[in-house]
């Protein structure tokens, strides 16, 4: 059994403990279903900005795919924080792999 089929299935439930708030998510190979899963927190970022500075971590389970969820998730995000700016240059990254 791969370890995602593990993972149990359950909804977004978030709360803001301290002022630096911080998200991982960890995305899959299927970039569509990333934007699915993402779109939770397209609302719930929004909400924690007004009154905290939340940080958000990025990553694919072989790291290998993270530039690509990044620039597949940057533009919903960027739709409801416009002041998030362009995505982060990933120069060097696609050379590690």
């Amino acid at each position: 059994m791969t370890p995602q089929r593990k993972k149990p299935k359950v909804p977004v439930h978030a709360v803001v403990t301290a002022s630096h708030p911080m998200v991982r998510f960890i995305g899959s190979d299927n970039m569509a279903q990333n934007r699915e899963f993402f779109a939770a927190w397209l609302q719930k970022l929004p909400q924690w900005r007004q009154t905290t500075t939340p940080f958000l971590f990025l990553h694919t389970p072989d790291i290998a795919q993270a530039p690509e969820l990044v620039n597949t998730l940057w533009h919903d995000l960027r739709s409801v924080l416009p002041e998030i700016g362009t995505a982060p240059s990933i120069p060097q990254q696609s050379s590690l792999f």
